[in-house]
Order: C-alpha cells, then structure tokens, then sequence
C-alpha cells in the first residue's frame, strides 16, 4: 500500500476502513503523508488506542479508554477530520455496544464526510459488520521503501561515506532484496545489524540480512526458508516439464514485462509418490535463481499460527513481499478442502476460497509449486486455467530416465558410472521409482564397504532387486492414479500416455 492508494480511499465513499497490519507507525505515516498531500492543514487528525484514549497531536481529547465514548466524541468534531483507531480487535467481541456504535458511525462519517481507518494485525469482524467496511491488506513494505530505509541508515553511521563508496548497484540490489519480506521496523534491524559487522558492503553483508530473513519466516510458523542446491538439470528425465521450465526461466525478467508477459502463477505436479515431485519444485526454484519458500499446510490449522485464514493471509502476504520467488506447497490435498469439507463449510472452505481468490487474481511475481497424491480428491476449480499454469503427471521412469537417474545418484556418491554397464542396470530398475533407485544405490554401496568387496553392477542390480517397489505393492493404486491423469494432465515425461 502506497500514498496513492490511501488517496484513493479518502477520496473513495467508504467511510469506514479497515487495514490489516501489525505496522500501526508505518501505517500511520502513510495515512498523514496522504492527508496532508490531500488536504494540506485544512484536515485534522485524531488517533484512539485502549492506552491513550482519544488523542491529537498527542494531546488528549478523551482519556477514557472506552471505545465507545471515543467514537462518539470523534463524530462531534467540527470540520474535515480523520480517526487513527487502534486496537479495535481487542474489544469488537466482548462489547456488544461498540458493533452498535460501528453501524451508526459508518451512516454518521458517511453524512459529514469524516473517515475512521481501524489498523489491527489480524481480520476479526462479525459477519453483521463484514458490509460496513472497505478492508485492505496493507502489504509489507516493497523496494522503493527498503531501498530509501537502507539510505538512512547508511547515513546515520558515522563511517557513512565509505560505505557508500563500497555500495555497488548490484550489491545494493542484492542487499534490498534480501529484505523483502520484513516489516520496515525488521528491515532497520537487519540492515543495522548487518553494517556493524563491517566497514564496507560486501556479499556478506548480504548474507547476513539473508540469514535474518530465513529465521523470521521460521517465526511466521506456517513458511520455511527452503535451501535449493539442486538445480533442474540434476532431474532424470522429465523432458516436457524441463522444456516448460526453459521456456518460462525470464518470465520473471524486466524484458518479459516490457513484452507484455506476465509471470506464471504456477504448475500442479501430481503422480506416484517416490518419483521426484518435491525435488522437482525445489530445482525449479534453483534453475530460475529464486527463493523458495515452502508453505505447512498443517500448521496453517493447527491454530498455533493464529486463525487458519489469518494465517494464510498471513503466508500470502510474505510470500508477495519476497517475490520474486517459488512458494511450495507440498501434498497440496491435504490442507485444501475436499468435496465433502466445501459443502460442510468451515475452516477449510474459507482457507480454500482465500487461496482461490488470491491464485486467480495475484499480480505478485510468486510461482506457486504444488504437489499431489491423491489429486482427484481436489475440487475442480482449483485444477482449472487460470489458478495453475499446467497440471503435469510424473509417473515411474521409463529405461532412459532410469539410466539418467542411477547416473546421478551414482556420481553424488564418487561412483563413476562408466565403469559400469549402466544399461544393464537400468534393466534392473524396472518398476522402480526414483526414491527407490537412490536406495538401491546406497545399499550396494554400504553391501560392498561392509563386506570388502569391488562395487560391480552385480552388487547394484542384486542390490536393486531385492526392493520390493510402490509399482508392485501399490499397483492398484497407481493404475488408477494413471487413468486418471491420462487425458487430465500433461505427462512430465516425453513419451505420449
């Protein structure tokens, strides 16, 4: 949220506005920045906390910390004003008057042309009070703001010139990034802790705001920062999906935006489980340099976050503040509403229809990469165009991705695959996923370590062998898993279903 959006909204007819932040001082600012580009000193501003009372020019007006007396005051006030009103979330359930008092104060304010901006951290309204508002989720700060705050806090330090001097473009693109997703109040910390550490800029000064970063998203209690080290190329096989990818890679690119493409919103992995889907969102993630960030749908109801839709709101609005980014969202069916939770209502509808509205409209550059088991139990519109880019089907590897496959776990291990006839061993795998070839591999290994023997691929295809795969134990599962990808979703690999 900008100078120019809170413009429009006290220009707007709403009288009544509710902006979710835990950044009440920004907000303000925001809000007196505004008012006065708007209406210069003809406008006065009031502000209500449970601690103050009605102050201005923090002046009381009202000592009180009814609410109620507070907002009656307000609405007696001659001239142009607006209220500041904080807290409101503290008393909205257990004061029955106050729910009263909002009603007659959004017809009042909407007669003498006064606003009311209630700034709380969380949506917490009564279903009979949702039409009397204009909500707003104010977004954290973005990089215009967090390049001006790492100015000033350059400029407070008394070695200011020479850090100047050691601030690269580059490095101070990299530095302001590396903040994206703190509060302006976080962002002041981070930068300050990270120059005190050094005279000058340099990538560790970039890494230790990273580091910063990764333990508040931790914080949040439903994201985590997610280190990718694999890169695309390290999947065996997948040439439909890696092809997707390559095509997409500068959708994020200043050049994409001035060709009028627009970054896609995401891809819907589904299939067998062992076959690689997580370690596929992870590597796109890598082969497009961006952050990942992975979404726990569990904690999103375990209410230890707070409200399950707070939370993802919550989740959503971090994910945008980093964006450029990846945010993962493993076994997507097991935190989104099925068929039989939609029609019940509840926490999982309402968590469903937040993600929904967010996937359809985002404009934020965040790729969501999902990942399903059991993706017939999703309702049908989160699986159409519009929310997910592509839905892909990832099934057992064919002879071709087998052999690529054992050839990388292979060479992680210092095992050099030439010395190996590695067609034979991609025989051996038939049936077998990629989780249980990496398996296969780690035994023989640990087989000939223990026993003093050469590493042969005998010991390997023996080693193989004895693995009883999902394919088999499974296998009425996965043909139906199979039937029903066959003409729903684009197979990951290259060859036809």
């Amino acid at each position: 949220m900008n100078l120019s959006k809170i413009r429009s909204l006290l220009s707007g007819r709403a009288s009544l506005v509710y902006l979710i932040s835990e950044e009440e001082e920004r907000v303000e600012k925001l809000i007196a920045a505004a008012v006065a580009k708007a209406h210069g000193n003809a406008c006065q501003i009031y502000s209500w906390s449970c601690l103050r009372g009605l102050t201005r020019d923090n002046e009381h007006v009202v000592a009180q910390n009814d609410p109620v007396e507070g907002l009656d005051h307000f609405l007696t006030v001659k001239g142009r004003s607006i209220l500041i009103f904080k807290d409101l979330h503290l008393f909205i359930h257990s004061t029955p008057r106050l729910i009263r008092q909002l009603k007659e104060c959004g017809r009042a304010a909407r007669m003498t042309g006064k606003k009311i901006f209630f700034i709380c951290p969380q949506l917490i309204l009564p279903d009979e009070l949702f039409s009397h508002f204009r909500i707003e989720d104010v977004a954290l700060p973005g990089y215009p703001e967090l390049s001006r705050l790492l100015d000033a806090c350059i400029a407070a330090k008394q070695d200011a010139e020479a850090i100047r001097n050691s601030l690269t473009d580059d490095l101070k693109e990299k530095l302001v990034r590396a903040a994206m997703g703190f509060t302006l109040a976080g962002a002041a910390d981070a930068f300050e802790d990270a120059l005190a550490r050094d005279t000058s800029i340099t990538i560790r000064t970039v890494d230790s705001v990273l580091d910063e970063k990764q333990m508040l998203i931790r914080k949040s209690g439903v994201l985590e920062y997610v280190s990718t080290q694999a890169g695309a190329w390290e999947i065996g096989g997948l040439i439909n999906l890696k092809r997707w990818l390559a095509d997409r890679r500068k959708a994020f690119s200043p050049e994409a935006a001035q060709l009028g493409l627009t970054p896609p919103k995401g891809m819907l992995v589904m299939g067998v489980s062992g076959c690689g889907k997580s370690l596929c969102i992870k590597a796109i993630a890598a082969h497009w340099k961006l952050p990942l960030l992975r979404l726990d749908m569990g904690r999103i109801y375990d209410g230890l976050a707070g409200l399950p839709e707070e939370a993802m709101r919550k989740a959503i609005k971090t994910a945008e503040a980093v964006a450029p980014c990846v945010l993962w969202i493993d076994e997507i069916e097991a935190g989104i509403a099925n068929q039989q939770q939609k029609q019940v209502g509840g926490k999982e509808a309402r968590v469903l229809a937040l993600f929904l509205t967010w996937m359809q409209e985002k404009t934020a550059a965040v790729f969501v990469g999902a990942t399903a088991n059991e993706v017939e139990v999703l309702p049908p519109e989160i699986l159409r165009k519009g929310r997910f880019d592509e839905l892909f089907y990832m099934g057992l590897p064919l002879k071709d991705e087998r052999r690529e496959i054992l050839e990388i776990h292979m060479t992680r291990r210092n095992v050099d695959p030439k010395d190996f006839d590695m067609d034979y061993l991609a025989d051996s795998t038939e049936g077998l996923n990629g989780a249980e070839i990496e398996q296969g591999i780690i035994s023989a290994i640990f087989e000939s370590s223990s026993q003093q023997m050469e590493l042969t691929e005998h010991v390997i295809s023996n080693a193989l062998r004895n693995i009883v795969p999902l394919s088999r134990t499974m296998r009425e599962r996965i043909q139906k898993i199979e039937a029903w990808a066959r003409d729903r979703a684009m197979k990951a690999s290259l060859e036809t279903m």
